[in-house]
């Protein structure tokens, strides 16, 4: 149990699409440091956004465009409930303002309260019904809650709306895949390949689908191909050495998981899950 829990943990991707807005046509001194603070979130000197944001709001407390930047910058800082106060504010100023909508959806899935979240993506679909990754960031919310069908809906439309869209087709095999659905979810996953042969995430994806179907060859043969298109994929190298353990291929698991160790980050979880099989596996 403990191997499975590190494979779908390691393999699930999700992309949060961010929204900044910009400021009007009319330059006011406030509208200067809004430019200025958006022109530092960008450089990702989020410290230095979030004062040129804190400096328009105090001469221009009424714009809410300058409400749903530093609510962005705060979220990227990691301060969710104050990004929400910014969200919450910008709205009550201009109840009409997808931008904040998505952002805040985006904080609440943050925060794991995928229901708020689902309710504000809903509403920005109902005014803008032909955008993707509205639907793909919905999808998510549907998927993190284990509304696992809705999920799928969502994934589905859209792709619909762009069919070359493989982060929509690798999350909706993955949501098949927890449903245990393998001839969906390789459907899914292989769709991703055909768009895009080098896409290393697919390739992941299909291995883990291996893996689950018990095809630990596969499992090796699909995490070898990431792993031509990128030698530093080191969750490449942690799955395939969990399947080369499966085979009884000692040396080589071992070999993978050193391989995990030598590109992974020191703050990786599984670091000491790898020591751990090392030293197992050469007992």
């Amino acid at each position: 149990m403990e191997e499975d829990m590190v494979m779908k943990k390691i393999l699930i991707l999700f992309t949060l699409i961010l929204i900044i807005a910009g400021c009007g046509k009319k330059i006011t001194e406030a509208d200067k440091l809004n430019q200025k603070g958006i022109d530092n979130y960008f450089r990702e000197n989020y410290r230095l956004a979030l004062d040129m944001f804190n400096q328009a709001i105090s001469l221009d407390p009424s714009d809410a465009k300058k409400y749903n930047n530093r609510g962005l910058v705060l979220f990227c800082l990691g301060d969710y409930e104050k990004s929400l106060e910014d969200y919450d504010k910008a709205l009550e100023l201009k109840p009409d303002f997808p931008e904040v909508y998505n952002n805040r959806a985006m904080t609440f899935v943050s925060l794991e309260k995928y229901p708020e979240a689902i309710k504000d993506y809903t509403k920005i679909i109902e005014s803008t019904p032909n955008d993707q990754e509205l639907y793909y960031n919905r999808g998510e919310a549907f998927y993190k809650s284990k509304q696992y069908e809705n999920a799928i809906a969502d994934f589905k439309t859209a792709i619909k709306i762009y069919p070359n869209f493989t982060h929509a087709y690798n999350n909706l095999g993955m949501t098949y895949l927890e449903q245990g659905d393998l001839l969906n979810a390789s459907d899914a996953f292989n769709r991703v390949i055909t768009i895009d042969p080098r896409n290393i995430q697919g390739y992941i994806n299909l291995a883990r689908l291996n893996y689950d179907a018990g095809d630990y060859e596969g499992c090796v043969y699909n995490c070898d191909n990431a792993l031509n298109e990128d030698k530093r994929t080191y969750e490449a190298y942690m799955n395939k050495g969990i399947a080369l353990e499966k085979l009884k291929k000692n040396s080589e698991a071992i070999k993978a998981f050193e391989n995990y160790l030598e590109y992974a980050p020191e703050t990786d979880e599984y670091r000491s899950l790898a020591m751990d099989k090392i030293a197992a596996l050469k007992r």
